[in-house]
């Protein structure tokens, strides 16, 4: 059988997603920031949901391994931007959220890595990207509902 990658979308994805992740490395890097783009992709997924989340919740949202985000985030409390505490509703449950100092930090990158954004989607219409965003979430769930039906 023939598999012709050039016509394969997830090809196309993940040579976009290594672009975009290296973009985001050159960016964080000139700035000075200390942190890796997976390690502020965290600190971005905690700051938009406004409120600290379970390690697990945190590691879904990113579509992380949950050991994977745990490693991520021993830098992040380390440095301070990110805190630990129990769960008030289940004592076996590691809640993170930013610190102060995080949320003040992240905001000082945020504007170029907006830059980054908007530097990749440049001469990309408006229906293009809600059609491309669009077809990226359907081929999520179904890539999900895929593998959850062992």
């Amino acid at each position: 059988m023939y598999f012709d990658s050039e016509s394969s979308p997830g090809f196309a994805i993940g040579r976009v997603a290594y672009l975009i992740r290296s973009g985001m490395a050159f960016v964080l890097k000139s700035a000075g920031w200390p942190f890796s783009p997976e390690e502020t992709q965290a600190l971005i997924t905690l700051s938009d949901a406004g409120q600290p989340l379970s390690m697990n919740e945190l590691a879904s949202l990113m579509i992380r391994d949950p050991t994977t985000v745990k490693r991520q985030l021993d830098r992040l409390v380390e440095q301070k931007f990110v805190e630990r505490s129990v769960s008030s509703e289940d004592a076996r449950i590691v809640m993170v959220g930013l610190t102060r100092r995080g949320e003040e930090k992240l905001q000082t990158v945020l504007p170029l890595l907006d830059d980054l954004r908007k530097a990749t989607l440049k001469r990309i219409s408006k229906s293009e990207l809600e059609a491309t965003q669009n077809v990226l979430r359907k081929m999520q769930k179904n890539l999900t509902k895929y593998m959850s039906k062992e």
